[in-house]
């Protein structure tokens, strides 16, 4: 049987799940994330969704992390929140069809 785990620990590891695809796609091994031509020209602060997300990874991952690293990770937080924002302002409806249509290649019959 598993170790019981508190409540504290788990709101930690949910945040830290929720956290995990913004920074893992934003920040390839060895280097340091660069920011966009859009994000360098508006600096904007944080959201306080950004920072707590942000300070989710902190607590898991603080002692592997300087704070230029935590400030990357919460800019880069917050530059994906403002995507999803964006894409929540597209209106789509059922009738709209997909950029791509998938068709398999079935060989030179068809």
């Amino acid at each position: 049987m598993p170790p019981a785990i508190s409540r504290r620990a788990f709101a930690e590891q949910l945040a830290l799940a929720a956290a995990a695809p913004f920074v893992a796609l934003d920040l390839p091994a060895g280097t340091a994330p660069r920011p966009s031509p859009r994000q360098g020209a508006q600096d904007t602060e944080p959201s306080p969704l950004a920072k707590t997300l942000a300070e989710a990874v902190r607590l898991r991952y603080g002692d592997r992390l300087s704070d230029d690293d935590l400030r990357a990770i919460t800019q880069a937080i917050h530059s994906r929140l403002q995507n999803v924002e964006q894409l929540y302002k597209v209106a789509l409806t059922n009738a709209d069809e997909p950029a791509f249509v998938f068709a398999a290649y079935r060989g030179t019959e068809r």
